[in-house]
């Protein structure tokens, strides 16, 4: 590792020999984390990338103990074992970082070339879902694709695929991203149309998410304020008609404090849950909502459950720890060297952030019920690993300056032979 290092060109001015005799002098796992050198340069170049890993590993493991603690209960009703849940969690806590690193390793640009198909795939498996719903293969919501074990939300890719292809449209469109015709109703189209699919799953909560990604990356991107007003003034009148019906009406009504006692159980023990822990915490595996009491501890209010276990102080930690992502993932896309890595770079920043925030206020009672786990910390295997690829794109978007450090190396040394 240290010889590949070593033949990397410094971008921040230091000799190269300098830094070869620093490998030197350090021995073992802990002289490689005071230098740098166990996370490999090659992969992780600048400290916003560095930062980020370790923030997600962090945020991994704090989901292995809390998916544990929580759902302790439910897998011992369910599956016959306490355990369940933690060596699963577990298990895609390990997928997820392999996933991490080699997609990190890659050059993120080869994204921009497959988009369009991507998200021609997404729409297909959005409206394939509908179908079988109207043909009454599929009962109640049509959202998960797959067979068995092996199953994913094809909202969860349709999200990713969106932010590929939006990123990739902005990139070619920039420099007139104001012009209604050329730029703006394209891009519209595009989230319209998956946040529409989504919806009618129905998955209205996620939907509303996707589309805020999408309109919060056209803003970033410098497109027209009046545009997006006119265009928020048409739709609010339609999410608002699709909002106030069937459960969704029930969860609106809930979060007034005019709804049913049955709709409103969940959010009424999550409350009792933060207000058990306190300042500080009941302690690890002390929760009493996790007894059954609390449905979808281990997903959807997980907060709910660490928050009783860690306390106030333990809930905003994990909070700030997830503001460490966005502040890196923001960084990183600052700095791309180009505009498909930086929109696509904030694309994944604001979906992270805004499933986090989004899950923490559930729990919290500031937002009606919504059903979004929380990233790496709730229970799941799909939305995971599809996470664990947007990390490791902001991976690879900011290892692009020591990736074209390295050609450039290559190329001069290999026209120094020819000479």
């Amino acid at each position: 590792m240290s010889i590949i290092v070593d033949h990397i060109p410094s971008l921040s001015g230091k000799d190269d020999a300098t830094s070869a005799g620093k490998g030197e002098r350090a021995s073992g796992m802990l002289g490689q984390w005071v230098t740098g050198s166990l996370i490999p340069e090659k992969t992780f170049e600048s400290l916003a990338g560095k930062l980020l890993l370790l923030l997600v590993v962090v945020l991994m493991c704090i989901g292995v103990l809390a998916v544990y603690s929580s759902g302790a209960g439910w897998g011992a009703t369910k599956f016959q074992s306490e355990a369940y849940f933690l060596w699963r969690q577990a298990t895609y806590a390990l997928l997820a970082l392999v996933v991490i690193f080699i997609v990190g390793s890659l050059d993120y640009k080869w994204l921009k070339k497959i988009s369009k198909p991507v998200l021609v795939v997404s729409i297909l498996l959005l409206a394939a879902l509908l179908v079988l719903k109207g043909l009454k293969v599929i009962d109640g919501a049509a959202r998960w694709i797959g067979y068995g074990r092996f199953k994913f939300q094809a909202s969860d890719l349709a999200k990713y695929a969106l932010i590929m292809h939006l990123a990739a449209m902005i990139a070619d469109k920039r420099a007139y991203i104001k012009d209604l015709e050329r730029a703006y109703y394209p891009m519209l189209i595009v989230i319209v149309t998956i946040g529409s699919l989504v919806a009618f799953e129905p998955n209205f909560s996620t939907a509303v998410v996707i589309m805020l990604i999408g309109f919060s990356m056209l803003f970033i991107a410098g497109a027209s304020l009046k545009h997006l007003s006119l265009t928020a003034l048409s739709i609010l009148p339609l999410a608002a008609s699709f909002a106030l019906v069937g459960y969704r009406k029930e969860r609106l009504m809930a979060f007034i404090g005019a709804g049913s006692e049955k709709v409103s159980y969940q959010i009424e023990q999550a409350l009792i849950g933060l207000g058990n822990g306190g300042l500080t915490g009941l302690g690890i595996g002390a929760s009493k909502q996790r007894e059954l009491f609390l449905p979808a501890s281990y997903n959807d209010f997980i907060f709910a459950v660490f928050g009783e276990e860690y306390g106030f102080i333990g809930a905003v930690v994990l909070l700030m720890l997830f503001g460490g992502v966005v502040a890196c993932g923001v960084l990183i896309a600052q700095s791309a060297l180009d505009d498909f890595g930086k929109f696509l770079g904030y694309g994944i920043t604001v979906a992270i952030g805004l499933y986090a925030f989004i899950n923490a206020g559930v729990a919290c009672h500031l937002l009606p019920t919504t059903g979004l786990p929380m990233p790496f910390v709730s229970f799941g295997g799909s939305a995971m690993l599809f996470n664990a690829f947007g990390v490791g794109v902001l991976l690879s978007i900011s290892r692009e300056r020591k990736r074209l450090a390295k050609k450039a190396y290559k190329s001069d040394a290999v026209n120094a032979s020819e000479r």
